[in-house]
């Protein structure tokens, strides 16, 4: 009880039964708070319980463990339908839909009833084929010669990557520093396939993983998409609503197919951060020199007379050999 009475004072909740049901906790009405409002809210009150974990291990502890359980209990439309039904909530009323009229499923147009008359009717031996094609209905085929047709069709190079700007190169390699940082946090999680989220530090650490990736990610899709593409899966995790629910439930071969994308998802955004790098040390490059030139002329102004004249003269030259 005196866990619950210091847990409540650092939550800012009124007196009452401890421990007190989820939407009290969270400090939402019965029945209310999103997936998105419930993961804001659990990040919320988390934050108010670290400064108190070192003097009071214990009650943190326990605040946490409620915490974690009413994140995952509320994010779960089935967990969350069946505790509703606990509490005495009646359930959301279903929308109302017109019926449409239900179109005839579509069936094959019969022959017309003169060529059915027309058609013989014999009686087939046993030793004789069924499914002969009847002399009218033959259609005669010519062999179609398939390389013929791909030698005639002209070859289509790949089109060039576009230059990218300087101030591109530069905003997409922030961008890219930011994701791998948001994907590396996902790691414990989605990087591993063993068991996850099995202690409320664990699911508050890939809460706040998941809050960071969904603004990182964001930034990088021009690297990042959908699956087949490395880091596909991972990005659907990371995009659904209720995320820990759902990788809670995932099974040992979906873990280890999400973890192989984890890994392939690091490589993509690595090789990516690597070669935007050498574009930022060619540009550098580049204006080191322009640079140590300019400095070059500053020092000393008569080289400009020295170049003039030396295009003068290879002028003058080019025309008298003409």
């Amino acid at each position: 009880m005196e866990l619950g009475i210091a847990i409540r004072g650092w939550l800012g909740l009124p007196p009452g039964v401890w421990p007190p049901d989820h939407y009290a906790l969270l400090g939402f009405a019965p029945g209310e708070g999103d997936v998105g409002e419930i993961e804001a809210r659990v990040l919320d009150r988390m934050e108010l319980l670290r400064p108190h974990q070192i003097r009071h291990p214990e009650a943190v502890t326990e605040g946490m463990n409620r915490l974690a359980q009413a994140l995952v209990c509320l994010t779960d439309p089935v967990t969350r339908a069946a505790y509703d039904r606990h509490l005495g909530i009646a359930p959301a009323p279903f929308e109302v839909i017109d019926d449409e009229p239900i179109e005839p499923p579509l069936e094959p147009a019969p022959r017309s009833a003169a060529r059915l008359q027309n058609l013989p009717y014999e009686v087939v031996a046993d030793d004789e084929p069924f499914g002969e094609v009847l002399p009218d209905e033959r259609v005669e085929t010519k062999p179609v010669t398939v390389a013929r047709i791909v030698s005639s069709a002209p070859a289509r190079r790949a089109p060039k990557p576009p230059k990218l700007k300087r101030r591109t190169i530069y905003r997409r390699l922030a961008a890219l520093r930011r994701a791998s940082r948001a994907w590396d946090a996902l790691r414990p999680v989605l990087g591993t396939p063993g068991e996850p989220l099995a202690t409320p530090v664990a699911v508050f650490a890939f809460l706040q993983a998941l809050t960071g990736a969904r603004v990182a990610f964001s930034g990088a899709a021009f690297v990042l998409g959908p699956a087949p593409q490395p880091g596909g899966l991972v990005l659907a995790l990371v995009r659904e609503a209720s995320a820990p629910g759902t990788v809670r439930g995932l099974l040992p071969s979906q873990r280890e197919a999400v973890a192989q994308d984890w890994h392939r998802g690091h490589v993509l955004l690595q090789r990516e951060r690597a070669a935007l790098r050498k574009l930022t040390r060619r540009s550098r490059r580049g204006r080191t020199y322009r640079a140590q030139f300019g400095r070059l002329l500053r020092a000393v102004p008569e080289l400009v007379l020295v170049l003039l004249a030396a295009l003068l003269l290879l002028g003058a030259a080019i025309v008298r050999h003409r």
